[in-house]
């Protein structure tokens, strides 16, 4: 069973414009193992809390991660992740670190589980039109099938879309430049499909019924050879999250490949 502690830290790292700036994040710690048969608990979560604040927050809450005065050099949320663990080392509590998760406001969530590899997930958002409906349906199957989703006129979203990579990061931190990531996600997905409509506007999607489903799909196809190029040596796109409404979400890990 795995358990999770989160705590808030407050840092401050020189960003990719060479600026100082502050950042905020959530540092979630999370350990396996089994239920005490007597406590009926994994952990003690007193323990673990206080053995993270006292070996991560203490030490670096509200410092100038920058390599100076004894604080470590972490100008990235990657570099933070390595650090974070280091610090908590292999066991929290006496149980076995199992993942450590970093999630910034306003920024990058990253993941690490053990090994050289993390996850990097980066998130975007646009707004988009589109109408359920497929040719190979009548029209009767249609209505039945999509209800008022299948409406001639269409009906639109906010969608929210999370793009994760994996890999082992470069000797800068990165696994690739966020400014690089963004530019490439923009122009092939976000900037695309944007305030359109995917049925009649979008050509990826003609003949292809848009829905959450297919536009992760699509969204997969259109990136994954981009991501492996711009981010080298073995950087991979992992996982295409499409959050269309607050209840409805769908993974998708590529061509055959279940997460």
């Amino acid at each position: 069973m795995l358990i999770t502690r989160v705590e808030s830290l407050e840092v401050v790292a020189r960003g990719s414009s060479g600026r100082f700036r502050p950042f905020v994040a959530d540092i979630e710690a999370s350990v396996e193992g089994d239920i005490d048969p007597q406590s009926g608990m994994v952990v003690n979560l007193t323990a673990m809390k206080e053995a993270i604040r006292r070996e991560v927050v203490a030490p670096l809450d509200g410092r100038c991660l920058d390599g100076t005065d004894g604080a470590p050099n972490a100008p990235t949320p990657e570099l933070l992740a390595r650090v974070v663990t280091g610090l908590l080392g292999d066991r929290v509590a006496g149980k076995r670190l199992s993942r450590v998760r970093i999630a910034f406001a306003h920024g990058p969530v990253v993941e690490w589980r053990g090994g050289d590899e993390m996850d990097v997930t980066r998130v975007y958002e646009f707004s988009a039109s589109h109408r359920l409906h497929a040719p190979s349906l009548s029209a009767e199957e249609n209505i039945r099938v999509f209800g008022k989703c299948n409406n001639s006129a269409g009906h639109g979203h906010n969608y929210v879309l999370e793009v994760t990579l994996r890999g082992k990061p470069r000797p800068s931190g990165e696994m690739i430049p966020a400014e690089e990531l963004d530019a490439l996600v923009k122009r092939e997905v976000v900037d695309r499909w944007d305030h359109r409509h995917l049925n009649e506007d979008v050509p990826e999607f003609r003949g292809v019924n848009p829905t959450a489903e297919e536009i992760a799909r699509v969204a997969w196809r259109r990136l994954v050879a981009k991501i492996a190029e711009a981010a080298g040596d073995g950087r991979h796109l992992h996982r295409i999250k499409l959050r269309e409404t607050e209840r409805n979400h769908v993974e998708y890990y590529g061509e055959g490949e279940n997460g």
